[in-house]
């Protein structure tokens, strides 16, 4: 009875939820609808009215999910997902509205003519939810017959659209693609991980050690100083806006002197924002979990990714450096020495890029059912931040004020995330990530990811305090891989290039200095 309740429940929040955004957005004009184009299949489908009973048997099947579904936590999903793709269309028809231009009547359609209009097109809810909620269904019918009468009435569905002509081919293939995808982030199965391998239990024992002959310095070091949080954001965040107003300034005066100086400043100011997100991943950023999160996915927009796809990530790298499992160690991905060369050389090209796509793709298989959903949602706010933006200012101004600036970031990350696990030895906690010892203004701007080896085995410790604790267990460590330049790291790299020599570089011994 409680759960036929909660499920009553459902039905009138998702009733309320599609009429209000569908229709909010349909009736709000904001900007000029694109007309959608009309392919040679829309040509060669009939206008046919007598369908537009099938088109309302839409909004039966989008509910059958709700009373099909047993499990709670399922069925929580289920309503999660469809919320999902009801809010990223409402996005969409706000902020690129599209409409069909077809100009078919029939008395059959008056009705429907009343109260729908022809905007709302792309990407079309009927294909969308008819996928998904058909998809939701189909794992809880058990006979084939069930199962292919499920998937004639959602295609029926989807046709019937096409037939009176609310639909063209286009926007009906984009809903169906979004509401498959949505579909795979929430219900792909979740794979069950295998006992920790040997260098992730040598890296606890390390920490262990480290502990013990320094009780009580480690865990005064994890302690947050909100001060000093607050002073790099309002120098970094600082330092972005001005950079922002230099390249904006240089535009409307067409500088291209003063537009090189604002990128730059720009530049050297985002540069700190996914280190910064970094820290957010692993509760560092912001004692309050909260404003954490808050703020870590604001930081994430800025460059184009959601906090918890790129955490989900990373920390499966901290947690199985060394261990097959480890998404950021090339040789998990080929034994081959010239592919895993090979792989080195397009991170350091186009790896940023490659992220882009790679990190929610790989952040959704290996995901709690949790973080599947706040991924979701973080994309669904990038969306409305960037719509906000396209539309706000031309896209000239963005690539030239917000867009390059990022490509050099994307550079430095390139560089500085290859310097601190590349051409090392994964297998040994010592030797699996790269200390640097640069100038002091690098290891601000690099809000001391430098201390790269320090960071790995205690995550927890702010990055404002690594320098202190790069002091205190240094001369603690047996042996390390370190630098004290990037660019002669890359030196280093290039010429071991030729040979594919694998030998660690750097490799020093802390505890007999």
């Amino acid at each position: 009875m409680k759960l036929a309740k909660e499920k009553a429940g459902l039905v009138v929040l998702i009733g309320i939820a599609v009429t209000l955004i569908y229709f909010g957005t349909l009736h709000a004009t904001l900007f000029p609808a694109t007309p959608m184009p009309t392919t040679a299949l829309d040509s060669a489908i009939p206008f046919a009215p007598t369908f537009v009973i099938s088109y309302f048997s839409f909004f039966v099947l989008i509910l059958m999910p709700i009373f099909f579904i047993e499990d709670r936590r399922e069925l929580h999903d289920a309503v999660f997902g469809f919320g999902i793709i009801v809010v990223v269309s409402g996005i969409a028809f706000l902020f690129w509205p599209t409409a069909v231009t077809a100009n078919y009547s029939s008395p059959l359609l008056k009705g429907l003519l009343a109260l729908d209009g022809p905007k709302n097109a792309c990407p079309s809810m009927h294909g969308s939810l008819s996928i998904y909620c058909a998809l939701c269904m189909q794992r809880h019918l058990r006979t084939a017959a069930a199962r292919i009468g499920l998937w004639a009435w959602a295609l029926l569905i989807m046709a019937s659209a096409l037939l009176i002509k609310r639909h063209v081919a286009i926007d009906m293939a984009a809903g169906a693609g979004l509401g498959w995808m949505v579909y795979l982030a929430f219900f792909r199965p979740i794979e069950k991980e295998a006992a920790d391998s040997k260098p992730v239990v040598e890296t606890l024992r390390i920490r262990k050690r480290l502990i013990e002959e320094a009780p009580g310095e480690v865990t005064k070091l994890t302690k947050p100083n909100l001060r000093e949080r607050a002073r790099e954001g309002a120098v970094f965040v600082g330092l972005a806006l001005l950079g922002f107003l230099i390249s904006a300034k240089a535009i409307s005066v067409a500088s291209s002197a003063m537009l090189a100086v604002g990128i730059a400043i720009s530049a050297v100011a985002l540069n700190t924002f996914p280190l910064l997100m970094h820290e957010g991943m692993h509760g560092t950023l912001l004692p309050n979990r909260r404003w954490n999160w808050i703020v870590s996915v604001w930081l994430g927009s800025v460059f184009l990714m959601s906090f918890t796809a790129y955490r989900v990530l990373h920390i499966r790298h901290h947690r199985y450096l060394g261990d097959p499992r480890d998404p950021d160690d090339y040789h998990n991905y080929s034994r081959s020495r010239l592919v895993v060369w090979s792989l080195h050389f397009v991170r350091l090209a186009v790896g940023p890029l490659l992220y882009l796509v790679m990190i929610p793709v790989l952040a959704l298989k290996d995901g709690s059912q949790m973080q599947r959903r706040l991924i979701c949602c973080e994309y669904a706010i990038l969306l409305l931040i960037y719509s906000a933006l396209l539309q706000a200012f031309t896209l000239r101004a963005l690539l030239l004020v917000w867009i390059a600036p990022l490509l050099l970031v994307g550079l430095f990350t390139a560089i500085r995330g290859f310097t601190q696990h590349g051409i090392t030895d994964a297998t040994d906690p010592y030797l699996a990530s790269r200390t640097m010892l640069p100038h002091p203004l690098i290891a601000f701007f690099l809000l001391n990811e430098n201390y790269h080896l320090e960071h790995h085995l205690f995550p927890e410790v702010p990055s404002y305090h690594l320098h202190a604790l790069h002091q205190l267990i240094w001369p603690k460590i047996p042996r390390a891989v370190s630098g004290k330049s990037y660019l002669a790291f890359l030196a280093r790299f290039f010429r071991a290039t030729p040979r594919m020599d694998e030998t660690p570089i750097g490799l020093v011994h802390p505890g007999d200095q």
